[in-house]
């Protein structure tokens, strides 16, 4: 069959329904990962002083947009609400008090819903001529959106301002080109961890700091079991993490070049097998990818001991310990040959359909907003994970993973993390697999038929 050599954007823009990422509503242990980011109010208040303190130093580096007039007009498009929203309502002001004053800028930021609602309003917006000057996108769908048209390379103004692209942590930097051109830079990006109720742990006669192989985990979740009563692990079928499982095995769910499916091979039928065995010895508990709520009434009851979910979670996860009676750390997604994840979350775009004046303001609301002061204010403020190396060497940053060494768990993890697939009948594909996983690990079906057919669909799906 011949390969279409375009992409539709319609079929692609499923793309950031499968994420889950940082910020799916239906992640485990988060009511909505915006629900996620509650941290310390002294160090969000001291990194926003910061932030607010370094706004003229940031806009000095790139050429002003308007020196005088009437105000350069941009709109600003953001998901997720409550902690989240506050960040970007909040960081929004002060560009517009600081850098926004003295350029000439006035960014409105208007919340959109959840990156599906919003990757769907982009679509129309693009279709119609009207698009927002900015939008955060969910890394995965950047590729789709990238090849239609939608985005605005941002190679020339990175030059022109002189950005430091090299202080970006290379594992989040994997999502952000297209074709040799870079087109979005890191904002609110995550990685999946696995979480501990320690005192679960402690209660078994086992180490809390955790498993650190799928050997180990193994053991302990069959100690667990033994000892408590409990759950080693509640968890359920997961596009993320079941990416995480295939690279921790030494393989991807897709070729390099995104064209064909490794789920045919023998080491993803190896993480099926692994985990669909400690399932039938009763020692974990797997639900289907649409009942993903109920590991929420496991890790608040006890019942469970380990889960995985994004670092996103980390702050409503400590609440919800907090208020049930148990304590909670964090550590790496166990290695089976090695370590490994994906990155989630989301990276900062320019729409490619507005005028020029608006693309430089834009540019300078998107170099600001991913300055290293504002992802220390970022990632004290929300839960997610700072972008820059700068960031992550700054006093505030020390100062809050010595004060909750949780936090650094995702950021020690990056070094081993990788980007996630961009083709853009990806999300077709990840529906099959989640179908593939709820056939073997919640209705017991034998691994080796359904991963043959699955294999055989992912093909043809890629192929189109």
């Amino acid at each position: 069959m011949k390969r279409k050599t375009t992409v539709s954007l319609t079929a692609g823009l499923i793309a950031g329904m499968m994420l889950l990422s940082a910020c799916g509503s239906t992640a485990p242990a988060a009511v909505s990962a915006s629900a996620s980011a509650s941290n310390d109010s002294a160090a969000a208040t001291q990194s926003a002083e910061s932030a607010s303190a370094s706004a003229s130093e940031s806009a000095s580096e790139s050429a002003p947009a308007e020196s005088a007039g009437t105000p350069v007009e941009i709109e600003y498009w953001y998901s997720w609400t409550d902690k989240i929203q506050q960040n970007n309502e909040n960081l929004t002001k002060q560009f517009n008090e600081t850098v926004g004053k003295d350029k000439n800028i006035h960014v409105t930021a208007a919340y959109q819903g959840s990156y599906e609602d919003l990757h769907q309003k982009l679509q129309a917006a693009h279709v119609a001529g009207s698009t927002p000057a900015v939008t955060v996108m969910e890394i995965a769908s950047i590729g789709t959106f990238a090849k239609n048209g939608v985005l605005e390379p941002l190679d020339a103004y990175i030059e022109k301002s002189g950005t430091n692209i090299s202080d970006f942590l290379p594992g989040l930097m994997g999502n952000s080109s297209v074709d040799g051109k870079l087109y979005g830079l890191p904002y609110l990006r995550s990685t999946p961890i696995l979480y501990l109720n320690t005192t679960i742990l402690k209660a078994a006669g086992l180490d809390p700091a955790g498993p650190k192989t799928w050997d180990e985990l193994a053991q302990y979740c069959g100690t667990i079991k033994e000892k408590t009563g409990k759950y080693g692990l509640s968890t359920f079928s997961y596009i993320w993490t079941f990416e995480a499982f295939l690279m921790q095995n030494g393989t991807t769910v897709l070729s390099e070049d995104e064209l064909h499916s490794n789920l045919g091979a023998p080491e993803t039928r190896e993480v099926v097998k692994f985990f669909q065995d400690l399932k039938k010895k009763d020692d974990i508990r797997i639900v289907a990818g649409a009942d993903s709520d109920k590991i929420n009434v496991d890790i608040m009851n006890q019942n469970a001991a380990m889960w995985f979910n994004s670092t996103a979670n980390l702050t409503n996860n400590l609440k919800i310990a907090s208020e049930n009676g148990f304590e909670i750390a964090t550590c790496f997604m166990p290695a089976r040959k090695n370590y490994g994840c994906p990155t989630g979350g989301a990276n900062l775009i320019m729409a490619s359909k507005i005028s020029d004046e608006q693309k430089q303001a834009s540019w300078e609301f998107i170099n600001w907003m991913t300055s290293t002061e504002q992802t220390i204010y970022a990632s004290s403020f929300t839960g997610y994970m700072p972008s820059r190396k700068s960031a992550i060497e700054s006093d505030a940053m020390k100062k809050l993973y010595v004060e909750k060494p949780q936090f650094k768990v995702a950021v020690d993890q990056l070094q081993y993390a990788s980007k996630r697939p961009m083709n853009p009948n990806y999300a077709e594909v990840s529906k099959a697999i989640v179908s593939a996983l709820d056939a073997c690990w919640v209705n017991d079906q034998e691994v080796d038929p359904v991963f043959d057919e699955l294999q055989k669909k992912a093909e043809s799906l890629l192929g189109q």
